[in-house]
């Protein structure tokens, strides 16, 4: 597909509104910035993009070892960071289908069906959808693909082949520089090593007190030693500097 075919479809994307307020109380403190932890997210994208970029890498999975932890947290306030690139296309993905929550945090109203879109019954631009106008300055080159569905053969989806070709599809339709999976707990199921295949490196999210480095290993026994770690995320760490919930 050529640009001016991926730039008509990004200007297809339906919008969906931007809730200052909603975005607040789901603790998107990369949106407002009047949360000084958000620099910890604009640390955060810098050093993940370098490596990508040395590595030719785009996929990103989001994890972490067990509920609770923060990776959709994680996920949503990296993707609106890497929004405010200029000329640099993001996608944002919930791959979390037995318990997805992207559209609740971003206030996505009827979020559609992950699973519809990964068998091929809708396309990308039915599927995916960018930020309305607003006054946070999270950029329209952030498309969001959300889920509604509970998928309950999760696994077995995602390591469909016909997965493996909508995805590259995805990728085709809308050129994106990097892609971040939202993706289960690693040690709750057989979700992520199903999905191990599609995606280049993995972005762990660790709750502090709570995580044991025993499920660090664990998960790092599941993702194998041939999926690159970019890093650990230390999520709801007590004394910080800058917020005691966050970093």
């Amino acid at each position: 597909m050529n640009t001016l075919d991926t730039y008509n479809i990004w200007h297809r994307l339906e919008r969906f509104a931007i809730n200052p307020r909603h975005l607040k109380a789901n603790k998107i403190i990369t949106a407002g910035r009047d949360d000084p932890a958000y620099t910890a997210f604009d640390v955060l994208r810098t050093r993940i993009l370098q490596p990508m970029k040395e590595n030719g890498w785009k996929r990103i999975a989001i994890t972490s070892p067990t509920p609770d932890c923060g990776k959709t947290f994680t996920a949503v306030n990296l993707a609106i960071a890497l929004s405010r690139y200029d000329s640099f296309r993001t996608v944002l993905m919930d791959m979390d289908m037995r318990n997805s929550s992207v559209h609740k945090v971003l206030g996505i109203r009827n979020p559609g069906s992950m699973g519809d879109y990964l068998r091929g019954n809708i396309s990308a631009q039915d599927h995916f959808r960018v930020p309305g106008q607003n006054k946070l300055h999270i950029g329209h080159n952030l498309a969001v693909g959300s889920n509604g569905t509970r998928e309950e053969f999760a696994a077995e989806l995602m390591q469909d082949p016909l997965t493996e070709e909508i995805l590259e599809e995805m990728e085709d339709d809308l050129a994106p520089d990097i892609v971040l999976f939202d993706l289960p707990p690693v040690l709750i199921n057989d979700d992520v090593i199903a999905f191990r295949p599609q995606f280049d490196a993995v972005l762990i999210v660790a709750a502090g007190g709570a995580t044991r480095a025993s499920e660090l290993k664990l998960v790092s026994n599941h993702l194998g030693k041939e999926k690159p770690v970019l890093g650990v995320v230390l999520n709801k760490a007590e004394g910080s500097s800058l917020h005691p919930t966050y970093y």
